[in-house]
């Protein structure tokens, strides 16, 4: 049984029985639970509380295809919907990030020094063979 209230909707997983709180926008959308890990669906309060179900009649306009069982799956893809999933943004430390930057800086000159020690290399051959 699921209740709303203020936008939010609380409800139970049906697999561990802890209760859950979502956004009423997520209404109908599965995901797997915080505690269990298992996949459980938000209920959809608007074809429970009387007011028609537009949407319900529509077809998807892509279907879902699953891979044959056996077969590599990609992890990085949500199995509802087939869509890539969304990846939280990587918190970078300051440190990191000036370690990155001295290491791009690094291969820069040290690209630097061969390709100036590659056109004197080929100045001083060809001045040898111009003098000669």
């Amino acid at each position: 049984m699921a209740n709303v209230d203020n936008g939010v909707i609380q409800f139970t997983c049906e697999h561990c029985k802890i209760s859950l709180t979502v956004d009423d926008f997520l209404a109908g959308v599965s995901a797997p639970c915080p505690s269990c890990g298992k996949p459980t669906k938000a209920p959809d309060q608007r074809s429970e509380g009387g007011a028609p179900d537009v949407l319900s009649g529509l077809k998807p306009q892509q279907e879902v295809v699953r891979p044959p069982v056996g077969q590599k799956v990609e992890q990085d893809r949500d199995w509802d919907t087939g869509r890539p999933r969304r990846r939280a943004p990587q918190v970078v430390s300051e440190t990191q990030r000036e370690r990155e930057e001295v290491a791009l800086v690094t291969k820069i000159l040290v690209l630097g020094v061969i390709v100036l020690v590659g056109v004197l290399a080929a100045a001083y051959y060809a001045n040898q063979a111009f003098n000669s």
